[in-house]
C-alpha cells in the first residue's frame, strides 16, 4: 500500500522560478519537485560535512596564536589565487 507523499506550495520570484524552470528544460530533472528535493539532500549534506568540520576543530585541541610566518603563508596563497597561480 502507498502512502500519500505530504506536499509543501512555495513562493517564488520570477528569477528563481526562471532557474527552476531552466533545470527543467536541462532535462537533468523530470519536475520541480525532484529539483527541489535535491536541493535539500545537497543542503543536507553540506550541513552535514560542516559539522564535521566544526568538530574536527574542537576536537583538535587549544588553539594557538599565528606567527607572521604563518600569516606571510596565507598573505603568498591569496595573492597567487587572486592571479590565478596555484
Amino acid at each position: 500500500m502507498r502512502t500519500k507523499t505530504p506536499t509543501m506550495n512555495v513562493s517564488l520570484t520570477d528569477a528563481l522560478r526562471e532557474v527552476v524552470d531552466e533545470r527543467l528544460r536541462s532535462g537533468l530533472y523530470g519536475n520541480a519537485s525532484e529539483y527541489v528535493r535535491e536541493l535539500i539532500r545537497r543542503d543536507e549534506e553540506a550541513a552535514r560535512q560542516l559539522r564535521a568540520l566544526y568538530q574536527a576543530g574542537i576536537d583538535s585541541g587549544e588553539s594557538v596564536p599565528m606567527s607572521e610566518g604563518d600569516w606571510a603563508v596565507l598573505r603568498a596563497v591569496a595573492r597567487s589565487s587572486a592571479t590565478g597561480r596555484t
